[in-house]
């Protein structure tokens, strides 16, 4: 089973759909610098007013949190896992699968994993690229907490991913299985900040994934363990019960 996931993994990377993904991360990594080079001043007494400050760096968080990576995680984990299981089924490899030692949801279990994997990679690549790029391009930048909050970031990535590997096991269509994936996680993006604009509902929004994911944007002076580790664990915990959740809709699939 480690070596299956291991060679969907590599081969999930050389999918054409994989370097698409791969060119939306770059040309953001080249963009938000020049997006950067002169923020508007209501985006400015926005930010000071939601979190307190609005230093070059603070403005550089939140628009790539906000306005860049949690749009990446509403539109990539579709491309890479909406179709998890499915296209197999679509070109009549399924059956042939279903002969084997390893059932169908086990083999849901392995594509989504190596779905989560490849976006995992992708996310952690582009901040790596982004650290050393960032510090010659935007003022007052800082990779400690720029890596710290978005290592708690990627977390969320991965939950977005085994979404839309579950939602297609349910949905049983291509289409339909990507435009429910992107419409939840629009959502889910659309009101993950509301927390921190509307410090009341703060707690309401913590059962949204996305908002546990951006958490380390309200807290960048002071990442750590016990900011970083709480939601993390609990991310981990969603994307394990949201493949199981998958497995066992895909499970139908075998009848």
């Amino acid at each position: 089973m480690i070596r299956l996931l291991w060679l969907d993994y590599l081969a999930t990377l050389r999918e054409r759909k994989t370097w698409l993904c791969v060119a939306m991360l770059a040309y953001a990594l080249v963009a938000i610098p020049v997006v950067l080079a002169r923020p508007p001043d209501h985006v400015r007494a926005a930010i000071a007013a939601w979190f307190g400050d609005a230093t070059p760096f603070q403005i550089f968080m939140y628009v790539w949190i906000d306005l860049t990576m949690n749009k990446v995680i509403a539109f990539l984990p579709v491309v890479i896992a909406s179709g998890v299981v499915l296209r197999e089924r679509d070109t009549g490899v399924l059956p042939l699968l279903a002969s084997k030692p390893l059932s169908i949801p086990r083999y849901f279990v392995v594509r989504a994993l190596s779905a989560c994997a490849v976006m995992v990679t992708l996310h952690v690549a582009t901040q790596l690229a982004g650290a050393a790029y960032f510090t010659a391009r935007v003022p007052g930048f800082r990779p400690g907490p720029f890596l710290g909050a978005m290592s708690l970031h990627a977390f969320a990535a991965l939950f977005a991913t085994a979404l839309c590997a579950a939602i297609a096991a349910w949905v049983k269509h291509r289409g339909a299985s990507a435009l429910i994936g992107f419409a939840t996680l629009g959502g889910l993006v659309g009101l993950s900040l509301i927390g921190f604009y509307q410090p009341a509902w703060r707690g309401i929004t913590l059962a949204n994934p996305i908002t546990l994911g951006a958490l380390g944007l309200g807290s960048l002076d002071h990442l750590g363990p016990a900011v970083l580790g709480p939601p993390m664990l609990a991310l981990a915990a969603l994307t394990a019960l949201t493949i199981a959740v998958g497995a066992a809709g895909v499970r139908r699939m075998e009848a």
